[in-house]
């Protein structure tokens, strides 16, 4: 009974505030975060950050939403759950509210055994069978969110009435599940998992565009997807730009546009970023065995491909003027890790894989993954 009317509480929200504005998954974050409220229907707190501005305590997740007051500028905020544009907050006074994740700073878990912030699992990995597209909602009438070639790999949160749930930048978009083929569970767990299964995987989206610079950015990410596809033990420490770096000519990178501190420059490498990126919300799913030891991200507005908060700039050594970006984790399951990823048609997916892997010929970074040859 309790659940059914959480589900009914979420469906009248939803329609309250989608009319014209993008899923971004609402529904099915608050029912997941609502699981863990008491009897009351107080939510379970888990995160608290702090504001950027002052903010308004939006009624709906939808910033034409009336308001419930606002909290100031470096104001504290307790969070129960997030959807992929969305935090959802409580207050002992007004109860529920909503302020974007962009808006929310040092976001930190109320206790060390509470996943890590900003990450939605990904259920299922597939690949398209045809040309298709992701759909802003369940509806092949409504708006192309993206256009899908045939053979682009991608991962999921779920299936519903046919349809594939995908996280897409800062929203959610469908694809319709017979235009699907390979379907792949992700383990539910490690212990169930047999070497070689994918215990967790993301997919981002990238520009197919044509131009001198785009092109020089999608050869960055297939060559520094060869670089870190490989297989590590226990204890491993990654690091990022000792893997695929030095971000150099020499070792196979082009001149693409680069995002450091919220700026775009350009620079041998651009591209990588979108890598770590995606496999640092990767391991965001498998905190319980890959520890990240560090991670910075682009800026205040963090990367556009990604939800807020959940990105990782990679690319430059700490000096004594500078910091450092790059991307660090350690091993600390009792067994190997592979890194397994594909960059094709738009695109870029990784799983990591349990034990040693070795990926089929035909699946090694798509030579048509813009429509030219490598």
């Amino acid at each position: 009974m309790r659940n059914s009317l959480i589900a009914a509480i979420a469906a009248l929200l939803l329609l309250v505030c989608s009319v014209g504005a993008a899923d971004t998954g609402y529904t099915y974050c608050y029912e997941h975060f609502m699981e863990s409220a008491d009897a009351s229907g107080t939510p379970k707190l888990l995160y608290t950050g702090v504001t950027k501005y002052t903010l308004y305590k939006r009624v709906y997740p939808d910033a034409k939403s009336e308001d419930l007051g606002t909290v100031g500028k470096r104001g504290r905020v307790y969070i129960f759950g997030f959807d992929q544009d969305w935090l959802f907050c409580w207050d002992d006074e007004v109860g529920i509210y909503y302020v974007k994740r962009q808006n929310v700073d040092e976001i930190e878990p109320l206790d060390p055994s509470y996943p890590p912030y900003g990450i939605v699992t990904n259920r299922y990995v597939a690949s398209t069978s045809k040309d298709t597209a992701l759909y802003a909602s369940p509806d092949p009438s409504s708006d192309v969110l993206f256009e899908l070639k045939a053979g682009a790999r991608l991962s999921f949160w779920f299936l519903d009435n046919g349809w594939a749930v995908v996280p897409y930048r800062r929203q959610v978009g469908y694809v319709y599940a017979g235009d699907l083929k390979e379907l792949t569970p992700v383990a539910p767990s490690v212990e169930y998992a047999q070497d070689g299964d994918i215990i967790a995987a993301f997919t981002t989206f990238y520009s197919t565009k044509k131009t001198d610079l785009n092109k020089g950015r999608m050869v960055n990410m297939r060559v520094g997807c060869e670089y870190i596809d490989q297989v590590y033990s226990p204890g491993f420490v990654f690091d990022f730009n000792d893997i695929a770096g030095p971000y150099r000519y020499s070792r196979g990178y082009k001149d693409a546009p680069v995002l450091v501190d919220g700026q775009t420059i350009g620079g041998s490498g651009g591209g990588t970023c979108q890598i770590s990126t995606t496999l640092y919300n990767v391991l965001l799913q498998l905190d319980d065995g890959l520890t990240v030891l560090y991670r910075h991200a682009h800026g205040p507005g963090g990367a556009s491909y990604a939800p807020h908060g959940v990105d990782a700039a990679v690319g430059r050594d700490g000096g004594r003027d500078s910091i450092e970006l790059n991307l660090e984790f350690r091993n600390d399951y009792d067994f190997p890790i592979s890194i397994d990823s594909t960059v094709q048609h738009g695109s870029l997916c990784i799983c990591i894989r349990k034990g040693a892997y070795t990926k089929p010929l035909e699946m090694i970074h798509g030579s048509d993954m813009f429509g030219i040859e490598k």
